[in-house]
């Protein structure tokens, strides 16, 4: 089967150097995904800027350049060339409308030049649908990033990169889009809960407990709100239960699932002078079998937190607290934590 190209996107441009970043996506067979060429124009130099792109196709899909293609490039190009001797013609700023450019080998109306800008935040909303029907989500993910240098209130782009984000588990770049989303959406409840899901991926409890916060202001039997709640405020040392309490009447299974598989028993800032126990004594205190300690360690979230693989006190006295309130296992655990020398400040 003949290599097919599917588009060229526009990376950016650099004034100081002149040279014009870009991708072409191709399909090289039958099976889904494309490969990607890189290369730069070098605009301002003798010759034709557009040879390396020509070298490449014929190297690699053995296919000349697309008429749009090279319409479209000389139209940029041309933009760009317009702008340099400007007063800001060295300002890469200038440049960010360059990465919003898509082009599409055949078809002038699936390809961003000479488009008004509402028409290309579609063009882009388009590209951006079909990869993702097509499990391209990392390029789908791409091009709404782009979008949003068009439209950067658009909240259904914010809304996909935030799940996208993460999936992939990016919780810095999840953080600063569900920020986004929350400003351009304020009332929109998923927006809060994934900012707060994402500042508890980054141990930042005080900026998720306001999340959490907000929602269940606005929605008081809200599920995840009260989970959410729950996590902020146990990292920072306060207590959990009045919400995880709420969550229990509200849903049990989905209470008890996230307790057993997602929960971070974890304290941010344990209590000066707080005990430890190494891993050999917890048997005994605990009155089950070495084998039950691992399994409490791998499937239950029992935090191994302190020196030299120690558990500390105040985490393991939360963690069994949880455990027996909420019938997690099969059989009690019969200790309860000694009383601390010094109670921990509210939150």
């Amino acid at each position: 089967m003949r290599a097919h190209l599917r588009f060229l996107i526009l990376d950016g441009f650099d004034p100081d150097t002149g040279e014009l970043a870009l991708r072409v996506a191709f399909q090289a067979g039958p099976e889904p995904g494309m490969d990607l060429i890189r290369l730069h124009l070098h605009l301002g130099r003798a010759g034709n800027a557009l040879d390396p792109l020509s070298r490449q196709l014929r190297t690699h899909v053995q296919m000349p350049v697309p008429p749009l293609w090279e319409h479209g490039l000389k139209t940029v190009i041309h933009a760009i060339e317009e702008e340099l001797p400007g007063p800001e013609g060295r300002n890469p700023l200038r440049y960010l409308w360059v990465r919003t450019q898509l082009l599409h080998p055949a078809e002038a109306a699936r390809s961003t030049p000479n488009h008004p800008v509402a028409r290309q935040v579609e063009i882009l909303r388009d590209w951006a649908n079909r990869l993702d029907q097509e499990g391209q989500a990392l390029r789908a993910a791409e091009v709404l990033d782009r979008l949003l240098l068009l439209a950067p209130k658009d909240v259904a782009s914010l809304a996909y990169l935030t799940t996208f984000f993460r999936d992939q588990g990016m919780a810095e770049e999840m953080a600063a889009v569900a920020e986004r989303w929350v400003k351009a959406e304020p009332g929109r409840l998923e927006a809060q809960l994934r900012l707060g899901e994402a500042h508890l991926r980054l141990g930042r409890a005080r900026e998720a407990r306001a999340a959490f916060e907000a929602v269940l202001k606005a929605q008081p039997v809200h599920l995840l709100g009260h989970l959410g709640m729950a996590q902020a405020l146990g990292m920072l040392g306060g207590n959990p239960f009045p919400h995880l309490d709420a969550a229990q009447e509200l849903d049990p299974a989905a209470t008890a699932s996230v307790l057993r598989e997602t929960f971070d028993y974890r304290l941010l800032e344990p209590p000066a002078g707080d005990r430890v126990h190494p891993l050999d004594a917890l048997p005994p205190l605990l009155g089950v079998s070495g084998a039950e300690i691992q399994d409490f360690l791998q499937f239950l979230g029992l935090p191994l937190t302190g020196p030299e693989g120690s558990v500390r006190e105040s985490e393991l006295a939360r963690w069994v607290g949880v455990m027996n309130r909420y019938a997690l296992l099969p059989g009690g655990l019969n200790w309860s934590a000694p009383t601390p020398r010094r109670l921990p400040d509210l939150v």
